[in-house]
């Protein structure tokens, strides 16, 4: 240890700053030599040592919890990484106690060792000591707060991507998500793709004055390059953008990055401090010891899995489960064709895994953002991956929207107002489920009908609906409904729509309400529309499926386990439910009139059995629906007044009403999804 300075370390040390002379030579009498290998624990948590130790060379970690619990076990907080002239152990010997954290040699480390006996004599003889040890206690409580806090300052999402090997960089879908992410949640988003700099794609698209930020491993060694973490990511036109970073700078600085791992992961503490959501972009050629480390830190995580690598994708998937004790949101790219729920259901059974939601492929348009280095939103917002990317990144930011279409007759006519204005001000449409009557609006946009066309459909109804019957099971037949659905849908099944779409109905043979989410979408919406009564049930099997206004006339719980995070509820009942009045004063004026026309008094007309039936229909919807609705984050609710079953071609003067009820609403939405116009 001669090769050792004394002086010059006092010199750099906070704790012996300024110190007088006589200080000095007291304190160099009582410093001991020590010397640590690489990996050693210098201090133990809850073991005495009754030593303050100063850094003379090499770097030390301080470690919130068990010292081997980092990797691959039990969690670690790296809290501090301390180098030459910083000292610890302090604390402990103030008070008496055993130490509260690990401190462990980074790097092969030479140290001078105060025992407590002489540190409490120089305390007492040396007051510019006494001064700078309360000034070091002040900055490093000051700091390790600082680090725990931080911990929940910002979302880490690990954004794993599984593609085939060699393939093209400009293929990676991590800078786009990025990229929507920003753009949607307008908060900060910072990307580090878990490699060098020189592999990193999304460096290719730092178009903006200050995108492309110092490394993880830069911001390691050297803390002032935090700084350019705090650059804004927002352009001059006000236009969100995402903040790119890597790994490692070089390819070489690389080799260091397992060996540094507890530095990298408290410079992650720092910088989710800066931004609002970190994504942590790793691939399976990622070490399992980085991304073990990595995934400790983040609180949830997307694993896209390109078609044709589901073997691999399963291993990650399994990986990040261990880790977070959750699986992750799976997302299946690259996928030929359209990205149908039936095909999204063949996906998950070759997995053996739940998917999320499947990409296309369209490498044509990849390459296309590469060379124009614009990210999917701006080249073509319309296409089919753009919309994927976009639904992946609401996912992150819980901003995935489901709609539930509740029921009402011909009042369903509003809720062709309500989803063309919805449509208008770019609120997306997730998922979709819907009761009775309002099944029809979605289930025709999502045929591709126009608007218009949906409004002429609905006019058609009434001559399809108003059949009578012998009564058997119901007044009205359903043969011309069923003839109408058959023509609108043909063959058309749930499994061939792009968009999750649900209808709920009763099974009156099990007393329970069933989900339709499968199968010909006719009969599915013909089992929705049975109203008691009104037409007779479906069977199917020896289930009686009918319609579903008396248990779930507005399925918004039925949206939220579709997967939704931000449930709108388009309710047309438009009335509380009856209020329990008395029938005293109806009876003494009923009274009054039969005394004072007692021969001439008209009789009262009584309602037909379809306004009787319907009347009760809508009350029951009216009381159950105010408590299906509770649920919703926001609720349009058109004013509207009540129309008879068969007064169809009334219901057309709905549709403004739908329309007006979404402007009323649009500060609610504008409060979850900023981008709404």
């Amino acid at each position: 240890m001669q090769h050792l300075d004394p002086q010059k370390l006092i010199e750099a040390s906070p704790l012996f700053r300024n110190l007088q002379p006589y200080e000095s030579e007291r304190i160099l009498a009582c410093l001991r030599p020590v010397s640590v290998e690489r990996g050693s624990a210098i201090l133990e948590r809850g073991v005495w040592h009754g030593q303050l130790y100063i850094i003379a060379s090499g770097r030390v970690s301080v470690l919130l919890g068990e010292e081997r619990g980092l990797i691959p076990g039990k969690e670690s907080l790296a809290v501090a990484q301390l180098g030459a002239g910083e000292c610890f152990g302090e604390m402990s010997l103030l008070t008496g106690e055993p130490p509260s954290a690990t401190v462990r040699a980074e790097q092969d480390t030479s140290l001078w060792a105060l025992p407590q006996v002489d540190f409490l004599a120089l305390l007492s003889d040396c007051p510019t000591l006494t001064q700078n040890i309360n000034a070091v206690l002040s900055l490093r409580l000051a700091r390790t707060n600082q680090h725990i806090l931080l911990r929940h300052s910002a979302e880490r999402v690990l954004l794993a991507i599984v593609d085939s090997p060699g393939a093209s960089p400009s293929r990676t879908l991590a800078p786009h998500i990025a990229s929507a992410l920003a753009e949607r949640s307008r908060k900060r988003i910072l990307l580090v793709e878990m490699c060098g700099m020189d592999m990193a794609a999304g460096q290719h698209f730092a178009v903006h004055a200050g995108q492309a930020r110092p490394s993880l491993l830069e911001c390691a060694r050297d803390h002032s390059l935090l700084h350019a973490h705090r650059a804004p990511t927002t352009a001059a036109d006000g236009r969100h953008f995402a903040a790119l970073s890597a790994l490692a700078s070089t390819p070489q600085s690389l080799d260091d990055a397992e060996e540094n791992l507890p530095a990298l992961l408290s410079q992650l503490a720092n910088l989710a401090a800066l931004y609002d959501y970190v994504l942590l972009a790793i691939t399976e050629r990622t070490p399992g010891a980085l991304l073990r480390g990595v995934a400790e830190q983040c609180s949830s995580a997307a694993l896209l899995i390109s078609a044709g690598m589901e073997e691999e994708g399963r291993r990650i998937a399994s990986a990040i489960e261990q880790v977070q004790g959750a699986a992750p949101s799976i997302f299946v790219a690259h996928m030929a064709g359209r990205p149908t729920v039936g095909e999204q259901d063949r996906a998950a059974a070759r997995l053996g895994l739940d998917v999320t939601r499947l990409l296309p492929a369209d490498d044509a348009l990849l390459a296309a953002c590469w060379e124009q280095r614009q990210p999917l939103s701006e080249v073509r917002p319309e296409a089919e991956l753009a919309r994927g990317v976009d639904f992946v990144a609401r996912h992150i930011a819980h901003q995935t929207v489901g709609i539930a279409f509740g029921g009402g007759g011909a009042r369903g006519f509003a809720h062709l107002g309500v989803l063309e204005q919805l449509v208008a001000h770019h609120v997306p449409i997730d998922y979709i489920a819907a009761c009775s009557s309002g099944i029809i609006t979605p289930g025709m946009y999502l045929l591709g009908k126009s608007f218009a066309e949906s409004e002429e459909i609905f006019l058609q109804i009434q001559r399809n609906i108003v059949r009578w019957r012998i009564p058997r099971t119901s007044i009205f037949s359903n043969a011309g409904l069923k003839r109408m659905l058959r023509e609108l849908c043909g063959e058309t099944r749930f499994e061939d729509l792009t968009t999750p779409f649900a209808m709920v109905a009763i099974d009156l043979s099990s007393r329970s309400g069933v989900t339709l989410d499968r199968g010909l979408l006719w009969q599915a919406g013909l089992a929705s529309v049975a109203l008691p009564g009104i037409f007779p049930p479906v069977l199917v099997g020896n289930h009686i499926l009918m319609d579903a206004g008396m248990h779930d006339p507005v399925p918004i719980r039925l949206v939220r386990k579709m997967g939704a995070h931000i449930l709108i509820a388009s309710e047309l009942g438009g009335q509380e439910p009856p209020a329990l009045t008395s029938a005293t004063p109806w009876l003494a004026e009923l009274e009054q009139q039969n005394q004072k026309h007692s021969r001439f008094s008209p009789s009262q007309r009584s309602p037909t059995i379809t306004d009787l039936l319907t009347r009760t229909y809508d009350l029951a919807m009216a009381t159950i629906g105010m408590h299906s609705i509770r649920e919703a984050d926001v609720v349009i609710r058109p004013k509207l007044h009540r129309v008879s079953l068969r007064q169809f071609s009334e219901g057309r003067k709905f549709v403004k009403a739908g329309r007006e009820a979404v402007e009323e609403m649009l500060p609610e939405l504008r409060k979850r999804l900023p981008w709404v116009e």
